[in-house]
């Protein structure tokens, strides 16, 4: 048994506070729920809410008076050693590790430090007890920050800095109080009684804002309080001393040792914690400090009579039948390395802890790291019930756009969500002019399938699920329900019924219906997609001999499911959906598996969803998206190739991972249709699933927001292997960035913390050699990772690099195989992955820039021929053309809901990687040139300042400063053309003072504008008329940006050669020349958000022919 419950006997957290835990737990349940999604329940742009502010809404005020005294400096008995590990994730083919987790989070209980083996290693540091007590609050800061207000006191903590409260949801208040907690220092006595007076009156009484705010002290100590007091207050007002008879009584009590030592100096804390739980303090609270720092002067403010609302501390409750609000405080007492109270350190120590903590049962004596850290995270867990706000929510529509090529002409495919009912409708057009069309086409909806896969199986809804039930989607049982999983749950998924005929008296669902009313004209008829918010729909494969379509078209939707469809002979409804595939058994909150995707489905169902707080919209499945069909060839013996289409995709805000599942086509190696295509077999949805990425402990995704790639990947370990050859050892390869928000302590901390590297996870598709050799097996699985890459991390450093955003894959060569691979990280940090060596361990991954601010889109990437040759390498490889890459991407974040408040000044950069340079240099911003955006009347444009090659490695621009412009999609590439889609956000209040101490409502709006700014991406310069560009607005000059209410964006389809891990039919295989990167093959044309055409000035390649070499170098398999 530990010591912490041996000593914690009449501790309220294991009996008395049993009770009151499972009572708030059971009244907060759905909040709790809530909570677990750590982003913005609602894109930032569709935000439209009225709070209303129940009794009580505020955050509490807590005050960690910390002992920072010379004691703390020293080591605890036994746990002086703390060490982070990491595990082998992928050896070759000769045993060596050449892959790693992520390092854990520091474990704490070391007696040593444990040796380094093949499979996994230690990094390890010897720690005092007040570094052991910084790492807990930090993490109780990280985890709390948007709960509580803070404020940070040592007891030698005097300066004015440490007498605040801190508003962490704030980042920059949160970096000012966790720089004050890493900083420090220890030394001197232990003067806590002195200071509990001092901290009481000038910090938690003076600096409450609202009369029914909660206020709470925890307080630390490693050893027995001095006999120093603070002052009198009896002749000044007499809240904690107007009960001393005499000042000789007084004096005997806090200052006298001997005797008294024993008798008196145990009751001392608690002479002052006892009046602020018991005596209300709202007649006391005065506009300044009360004492001087040292406690030895009363100083002479004037009493604050009225809160921050304007309302007097003792105005009626109305919560509670209308008697005057009070306000007291609760005292938490933690005593680090103390031991038992027989011993000499704990004898006086103990007793005046454990009697200071009121209201009894707030003391908790620890002697290991590991029972501070229980301690610590026992009492948030009380204080963190306190409060609720209640947030109804509207938002408007907003589209999501696609084009797709057909044999009659270009289609354009739009999404439109309605938060009503949260679905979505699919309109197809025809493009026939240069302007907007009415939704002429719809897909059907009549043949729908429903997929489910947990990691391992996939079944069909309808097929046999003899595996599952109201567990496996953590429905309530209720002793008449067993099957409502089935004929409730599913069933709604599937919309197998109407919605208003699934409900039962023994169903404890509610099974909202999804009826939609005619507002702005949409559907009368309940929607048969879910809210599409940030996903892609995709056209793929062939053109339909039938009607001239792309073969499929892939969404997904915020229901947790993917649709795939199938082209018809109807015009009205040119696709028809065939299945949804859900992938269930992907990993949220957990590390162990406990937390599924699937638990949340049944949110969905709740007749309040996405209408407020306690029913907040669900991310279940809002990833990037990747459709790849493989070449279409002639084999060795000059028959069709089979061509198989297959999808990868991420999690996005839904989930930790990433899964891959086959659209349609035929099979490569057995030949036979697939998915899609062979929807008549009675097994077909067996082979639809192709992997998953792990779930449970080997599972090292934060939440993947952002798009993968797929492309051809050369893998081969023999030393001897060609690094040109085309001919085996091809795999298709999924390119997966490591995410957000992972930590190895997921399942106890809902807080958004920054992953801590970035990484980036390189994935078997298919398992198959799609060499020019011809298709065959190898010997790895589908799914199989091929090699984990991410930059050395410095061991001496606790910065976290917060998780790789979405990659851009290169092929620098002509030959459809991946060369270079580009992406940033949420810190800022831009990488070069290169995989031009066929050796996975030969791959190397540097950081070549830092922004300083978070990119969390994928980078563009246009090649250049060198214009100089500095510190390149000698042994100069001519077949990759002597190339400069030319990166291009903005910074800004809009995924956390702390983003729309977010006023950072962000950028738009172009940065020069010579790819000559095997081990590049990281690039300074000294050495970019600046371009100036401003403001020409109505209109911004760019500057044209002079670029120098010689002198300068790039450029950039700032963004708007003061508004939090920021760009968080992937930029437009066409020939040196480039453009970025910013957005900004302003947030409208009403004017009404916020009173959280009484029923309220306020209103609250956010409006989004875009931008749509276009730049030559080897300069950053504006465009000129010669020059590739966009034709948006003949009102405004060539290049000028245009800025427009609302959520704006346009799609432009296979613009970018060198770009090949998007969705498209891949190349065969083989050296191609390389284009001038001043023109384009064929005609480039756009669809926007609202359904025009966005025509492109670009020049015309003049067609070359060329006859294609294969070499053949090397067939066997070593690796």
């Amino acid at each position: 048994m530990s010591t912490l419950n041996i000593n914690n006997k009449k501790n309220r957290f294991r009996k008395g506070k049993k009770f009151l835990f499972v009572a708030v737990a059971g009244a907060l349940s759905t909040q709790a729920l809530a909570e677990v999604n750590i982003f913005a329940d609602i894109p930032l742009h569709l935000q439209n809410s009225s709070t209303v502010t129940t009794a009580y809404s505020i955050k509490p005020n807590v005050t960690l008076l910390i002992d920072a005294s010379a004691s703390m400096n020293e080591k605890l008995q036994g746990d002086s050693i703390k060490c982070q590990s990491r595990t082998s994730i992928k050896k070759n083919a000769q045993g060596k590790t050449t892959g790693w987790s992520p390092w854990s989070e520091y474990q704490y209980g070391f007696q040593e430090i444990p040796a380094n083996t093949s499979d996994i290693q230690y990094r390890c540091r010897q720690f005092k007890k007040i570094d052991g007590v910084k790492d807990v609050l930090l993490n109780i800061l990280a985890k709390y920050r948007n709960d509580m207000y803070f404020a940070f006191r040592p007891l030698h903590g005097t300066n004015d800095r440490y007498n605040i409260f801190h508003d962490t949801s704030d980042p920059a208040q949160y970096d000012e109080l966790t720089t004050h907690i890493k900083d420090l220092a220890t030394g001197g006595g232990t003067p806590t009684t002195e200071q509990i007076a001092v901290v009481a009156r000038n910090l938690v009484m003076n600096k409450l804002q609202y009369r029914c705010q909660k206020s709470y002290i925890v307080l630390l100590s490693d050893g027995e309080a001095d006999d120093t007091s603070a002052q009198s207050d009896a002749a000044k007002d007499g809240y904690f001393d107007s009960e001393w008879i005499t000042d000789k009584e007084r004096r005997d009590f806090f200052t006298r040792g001997g005797n008294y030592r024993t008798k008196n100096k145990p009751f001392r804390l608690k002479f002052y914690t006892h009046k602020l739980n018991e005596k209300n303090f709202g007649p006391y609270i005065y506009s300044d400090d009360y004492y001087s720092p040292g406690g030895g002067t009363i100083l002479a403010p004037s009493k604050r009579i009225v809160d921050n609302a304007g309302q007097p501390w003792n105005s009626p409750n109305p919560l509670n039948n209308n008697l005057p609000f009070t306000q007291t405080a609760e005292t938490f007492t933690i005593g680090v390395g103390l031991g038992q109270k027989t011993n000499a350190k704990g004898q006086i120590a103990i007793p005046y802890l454990e009697n200071g903590a009121m209201p009894s049962g707030n003391f908790f004596n620890t002697n290991s790291q590991a029972e501070i850290v229980d301690a610590f995270e026992k009492i948030f867990q009380s204080i963190k019930g306190e409060s609720e706000t209640n947030t109804t929510t509207t938002t408007a529509t907003a589209p999501t756009v696609a084009i797709s090529q057909s044999e009659r002409g270009k289609i354009s495919i739009t999404a439109i969500v309605e938060s009503g009912s949260w679905s979505s409708k699919i309109c197809i057009r025809e493009i026939k002019d240069k302007t907007n069309n009415a939704c002429s086409a719809q897909p059907s909806f009549n043949n729908r399938q429903l997929l489910l896969n947990d990691g391992t199986h996939t079944y069909l809804y309808s097929g046999s699920l003899t595996s599952l039930n109201n567990d496996t989607f953590k429905i309530g049982n209720n002793g008449k329900n067993q099957s409502e999983w089935l004929n409730g749950l599913l069933t709604w998924l599937s919309r197998s019924k109407p919605d208003d005929a699934i409900k039962t008296d023994n169903f404890v669902l509610d099974y909202r219906d999804r009826t939609i009313s005619t507002e702005q004209g949409l559907d009368e008829t309940r929607r048969n997609v879910g809210d599409i918010i940030d996903n892609p729909i995709i056209t793929a494969g062939d053109h339909d001999k039938s009607n001239g379509l792309q073969k499929y078209m892939v969404t997904s939707a915020n229901d947790g499911m993917v649709y795939v469809f199938r082209a018809t002979n109807n015009t009205q409804h040119p696709y028809d959906l065939k299945f949804n595939f859900m992938p269930m058994g992907i990993e949220r909150q957990s590390n162990d598996g406990s937390d599924l995707v699937a638990h949340y489905y049944k949110d969905l169902t709740n007749k309040d969803y996405g209408k407020n707080s306690r029913h907040p919209h669900r991310f279940l499945l809002n990833g990037g998206m990747v459709v790849q069909q493989t070449e279409q060839g002639k084999d060795k013996n000059g028959n069709d190739l089979p061509q198989q289409t297959f999808m990868l995709s991420t999690m996005g805000q839904a989930g930790r991972g990433a899964f891959a599942i086959n659209i349609g086509g035929n099979d490569l190696l057995s030949r036979r249709a697939i998915a899609v295509d062979n929807m008549s077999s009675s097994g077909w949805y067996h082979d639809v699933s192709l992997f998953q990425t792990p779930t449970g402990q080997n599972n090292y995704f934060g939440f993947t927001v952002g798009t993968p790639a797929i492309a051809r990947l050369r893998v081969n370990e023999d030393p001897s292997a060609s690094a040109t050859s085309v001919a085996n050892h091809i795999r298709e390869a999924a390119f997966i960035s490591n995410g957000y928000n992972y930590s190895s302590m997921l399942a106890n901390n809902n807080a958004g913390l920054p992953s801590s590297e970035s990484a980036l996870y390189i994935y078997d598709i298919l398992g198959v050699d799609v060499g020019t050799d011809g298709y065959r097996k190898i010997g790895f699985k589908k799914g199989e990772l091929i090699a984990k890459l991410a930059p050395v991390q410095d061991p001496d450093s606790d910065q976290y690099t917060g998780g790789l955003s979405s990659p851009t894959v290169i092929d620098i060569d002509g030959d459809d195989i991946a060369d270079i691979i580009y992406a940033a990280d949420y810190s800022g940090n831009l990488y070069r992955f290169d995989l031009r060596s066929p050796d996975p361990d030969k791959w190397t991954t540097h950081k070549i820039f830092s922004a300083g601010a978070p990119i969390t889109s994928a980078p563009g990437v246009i090649l250049v021929n060198n214009t100089q040759d500095n510190n390149s390498d000698s042994n100069n490889n001519s077949n990759q053309n002597n190339l400069t890459a030319i990166i291009t991407f903005g910074t800004g974040s809009d995924i956390y809901q702390s983003d729309l408040s977010n006023k950072d000044q962000q950028a738009v950069y172009g940065i020069y990687d010579n790819l000559n340079d095997k081990v590049p240099t990281e690039v300074s911003k000294q050495s970019l040139l600046k371009q100036e955006l401003t403001a020409s009347g109505n209109y911004r444009q760019l500057s044209e300042n002079e670029f120098n090659p010689k002198v300068n490695r790039g450029w950039y621009f700032n963004l708007e400063s003061g508004t939090g412009e920021r760009v968080v999609t992937k930029p437009v590439t066409i020939s040196y053309g480039g453009v970025v889609f910013s957005r900004k956000y302003k947030t409208i209040k009403d004017d009404k003072l916020p009173d959280p101490c009484q029923e309220t409502e306020r209103k609250e709006e956010s409006e989004v504008y875009s931008s749509i700014i276009q730049y030559n991406i080897k300069t950053g310069a504006r465009l000129k008329k010669s020059d590739p560009h966009f034709n948006l607005d003949s009102n405004h000059p060539v290049g000028a940006v245009k800025t427009i209410k609302g959520l704006y964006n346009f799609t432009v389809a296979g613009a970018n050669r060198y770009d090949i891990g998007g969705s498209r039919t891949q190349l065969p295989l083989g050296k191609r020349t390389l284009l001038s990167e001043e023109c384009t093959r064929a005609p480039v044309e756009g669809v926007d958000t609202e359904g025009n055409v966005i025509t492109v000035n670009v020049p015309k390649c003049p067609i070359r022919f060329k006859r294609l070499s294969w070499r053949e170098i090397k067939t066997g398999y070593t690796g």
